[in-house]
Order: structure tokens, then C-alpha cells, then sequence
């Protein structure tokens, strides 16, 4: 048997999502978002930000960062990211695909967050015809490491930013790991504390795949709708989308998903840390585990039937990644443990 912890990508998608989308395929619906069901979603979002949004599904999470980072910067944009970012080391260029003649500046920071001094220190000369200017900044949240920034970390990012001309993207795609974790309102981590535009995620809360750009201010979405459709990500059955993400996020499911996904990273955390050599490398905050372990010590866990991905730390080499979803079950998080523990006694 296979416990798989590679990501919450790869957990099956909750039926509540499947039977929204199904349920979607019933009538006749107006293409390109021009649907009901998509209007009614902007206003679902409006409730939960407590704020007006502008809103547009979209399939990919790659999509979403690279099209709304496109939109706030431009061709001389340079956009501050930390070097652990999805849109840095996972998306393959499409944020500079999408936008020719700007490019991304990747920063160091602990734990996967940006700070405020080292943004400072990136922004160069203003204005120098040689440089680049910097337009956005984009912060991560979850980060690539777990952990999360606390709405007053983003409000300090963000405070910089918009002094020194920048807009604020956040990469929400586990927004509601942090949401649910923090216990922060969505509207205190994202539009009061500076947020421009959320790319939201619910794919790896369940949906089969659904994202969605929520921009904070009508005027920066202008023309937005014409970006999509000219990268090819204008699907004519939006509702398919909308569908999901009405039924992810109208009755709380986003955050009953992501409470889940954090109870089982911690579960994972907490018995590792009781009297365990291998603890984990990062704070446990979100649904993401790390541990440095030897290949010997992979290659076992692996032999067992644990499955998951191995990234590379600048400072102490491969470290095991492991992500807990809302299928992960507590069995399989004190399997997983034994088999640890059984690795440690047999290297011993």
C-alpha cells in the first residue's frame, strides 16, 4: 500500500466539489463569465474579504500568478519574490512569459518569507534608466516552506512597497491553510494590510481544479478579461470553474478542508518532536512538513510505502517534504511516524 504525503495535489478531489461541477452541466449557461453562476461568485467573495472584488476563475495556479503579475507590473517591471517562490522555481518563466521585458528578483529570507530590509536594499536607485524598475512585489502565503506571514508582516511588505510605487501580489494557492491556521480574517491578510490581488486557490483544498484572481480595486482590473482570452486561459464554460468554487468556498469547505490538512501536518509535527531525533526543519504551521533525513532513511521510507518529495536547502542539502491534504487520515500520519522511527532504530 502507498501513503502518499508528494502534495495535496494528488489527493483525490472532494465529492462536494464534483457534485457542484456536475451539477453546473445541468442547463444552458452564457459562455466567457458571462454565466450566473460566476456573478454570483464575485459576490460570495465580496462577503468573505468583506470588501468589492473583481474576480475572475481561472484552471492553473501558474496561470493566475503570471496573469495578474503581468497586469500590475509592465514591460520594465521588476518584481520581488523570495527564492523559495512557486513563481521562481516552479512555474517553468510563465510570469516572465506573460509580461516580455520584466523579470523576477529573487530574495533570501528565513523560513520562506521576505523581509522588509532585504526588499529595501533590492530596490536599487530609483528610477535609473539602467535598471529596471521595481513595480510588484509578490509574497507567498502559505510560503514554500510552511510557514505563514502574520497580517502585520504583510502590511510592513506592503507599507514599503507601496511607498516606493510597487503594487502587492499574494500567491494564495494555500490561502486557506493560513486562514485557518492563523485565525486572521481573510480581509486582515490581504486588502487591509495592502494586498492588491489574490490569486486564491482551491484545487489543493479538493476542488478538481479551480483557481481564482481576485483583484481589490476595479481599476487595476481593467482589461484583465482580454488578457485571459489572449493567453488562452478564457475558457467558454467558466461556470465549470465558478461552480467549484462556489461550492469550496459559500459554506466554509475551504477552511473544514484546510483545518484538516494543518491538523494532520501537526499531528505529524508533534509526534516527531516527543523525545525523536529527527525533528522537523521548519516550524510546523500550515499542512508542510520537512525533515533532513539520510538517503538511507528515505530509501526505507520509500521501501515502506511512503511516498514524497525531496527539495534542496541552500545551508543543509535535500530535506523530505511532506504535505498533508483533507484526505490524509491519522492513520496514515502514525504509520509514518513508526516507519521513522523504526528507520532511526535500524541505523543505530
Amino acid at each position: 500500500m502507498t501513503y502518499d504525503f508528494r502534495s495535496d495535489n494528488v489527493a483525490p478531489p472532494r465529492a462536494e466539489f464534483l457534485d457542484a461541477a456536475l451539477r453546473s452541466c445541468a442547463g444552458w449557461m452564457d459562455a466567457y463569465g458571462e454565466d450566473s453562476i460566476t456573478a454570483r461568485v464575485e459576490d460570495m467573495f465580496a462577503d468573505i474579504f468583506e470588501h468589492e472584488v473583481v474576480a475572475f476563475p481561472i484552471l492553473t495556479g501558474t496561470a493566475a500568478n503570471a496573469l495578474a503579475l503581468a497586469q500590475i507590473s509592465n514591460r520594465f517591471g521588476q518584481i520581488l519574490c523570495h527564492r523559495s517562490s512557486h513563481i521562481y522555481l516552479d512555474e517553468c518563466g510563465a510570469v516572465e512569459f506573460h509580461n516580455p521585458g520584466g523579470r523576477l528578483k529573487p530574495l533570501n529570507g528565513e523560513g520562506g518569507k521576505l523581509d522588509v530590509d532585504h526588499c529595501a536594499r533590492a530596490l536599487g536607485v530609483i528610477d535609473d534608466v539602467h535598471q529596471l524598475r521595481c513595480t510588484a512585489l509578490s509574497i507567498s502565503q502559505a510560503t514554500e516552506m510552511g510557514t505563514y506571514y502574520s497580517a502585520g508582516e504583510v502590511g510592513k511588505l506592503a507599507a514599503l512597497a507601496k511607498k516606493n510605487g510597487m503594487a502587492v501580489h499574494m500567491d494564495g494557492t494555500r490561502f486557506a491553510n493560513v486562514v485557518a491556521a492563523s485565525e486572521a480574517a481573510p480581509a486582515e491578510l490581504t486588502w487591509q494590510s495592502g494586498v492588491d490581488v489574490l490569486c486564491l486557490g482551491a484545487t489543493k483544498g479538493g476542488a478538481i481544479g479551480a483557481e481564482v484572481v481576485l483583484f481589490f480595486d476595479r481599476h487595476q482590473a481593467m482589461d484583465f478579461k482580454r488578457l485571459m482570452k489572449r493567453s488562452g486561459h478564457l475558457p467558454s464554460r467558466m461556470w465549470f470553474l465558478a461552480a467549484q468554487l462556489q461550492a469550496c468556498f459559500q459554506g466554509g469547505l475551504w477552511l473544514e478542508s484546510a483545518r484538516h490538512a494543518n491538523a494532520m501536518a501537526a499531528r505529524l509535527g508533534a509526534a516527531l518532536e516527543t523525545g525523536h531525533p529527527i525533528v522537523p526543519y521548519h516550524p510546523v504551521q500550515t499542512n508542510m512538513v520537512f525533515l533532513k533525513i539520510d538517503q538511507a532513511t528515505r530509501d526505507y521510507l520509500r521501501q515502506q510505502g511512503f511516498d514524497f518529495y525531496t527539495v534542496e536547502d541552500e545551508k543543509d542539502g535535500i530535506l523530505a517534504r511532506l504535505v498533508t491534504s483533507h484526505a490524509t487520515q491519522p492513520d496514515d500520519v502514525d504509520r509514518l511516524v513508526d516507519a521513522i522511527r523504526c528507520a532511526v532504530h535500524n541505523a543505530a
